[in-house]
């Protein structure tokens, strides 16, 4: 009779918790960690750097092919991009990682599912999974113009609709852009 009673109340308060969650709007706080240089090769076997996007806002997005909380959050980030496509000021670079690099497999999936998103390999030999201190994927970084990580964001949180996911990053660009 108590373990039905405390699964019971178990149960309600992790309700509570996970309605709260649901409902937590972007940190006011922003981040100030220097992010971690990076150079990786794209798509096209160019190289990309960290350093490339300096006076800009970079969104960094790490994904894998088989993560699919990664794929999920793909029309989120097409959302996104289309709203800040004419902003010279607002980039994104998505880094396949924790996978071995398959410039073919990558393009087909882009293709199949008509991304067009800048990719780049964090390979074997690059560290810069492990630079950003990343538990898992998908993590998504918002660095600012001087290179400043000021938001971090791991996961998805599948309790949000997708516009509102895609509001809050929209609104996590639009308070860096205004520091």
């Amino acid at each position: 009779m108590i373990f039905v009673f405390l699964s019971a109340y178990m149960l309600q308060a992790n309700a509570i918790v996970l309605k709260t969650i649901a409902r937590t709007p972007v940190a006011d706080t922003l981040l100030n960690i220097i992010a971690p240089e990076f150079t990786l090769k794209d798509l096209n076997g160019n190289t990309v750097r960290l350093a490339d996007y300096k006076g800009k806002i970079l969104v960094l997005d790490f994904w894998a092919t088989w993560c699919v909380p990664c794929r999920q959050s793909f029309p989120i980030m097409k959302t996104v991009m289309k709203k800040y496509k004419d902003d010279p000021d607002v980039k994104f670079l998505f880094i396949d990682t924790k996978e071995i690099p398959d410039p073919g497999k990558v393009k087909k999936f882009l293709s199949d599912n008509k991304y067009s998103f800048h990719v780049a390999f964090d390979d074997t030999t690059s560290s810069t999974f492990k630079n950003y201190q990343m538990p898992g994927i998908p993590s998504k970084y918002v660095i600012d113009a001087h290179g400043m990580i000021r938001y971090q964001e791991l996961g998805l949180n599948t309790r949000k609709t997708a516009a509102s996911l895609a509001d809050e990053l929209s609104v996590m660009i639009e308070r860096v852009r205004s520091k």
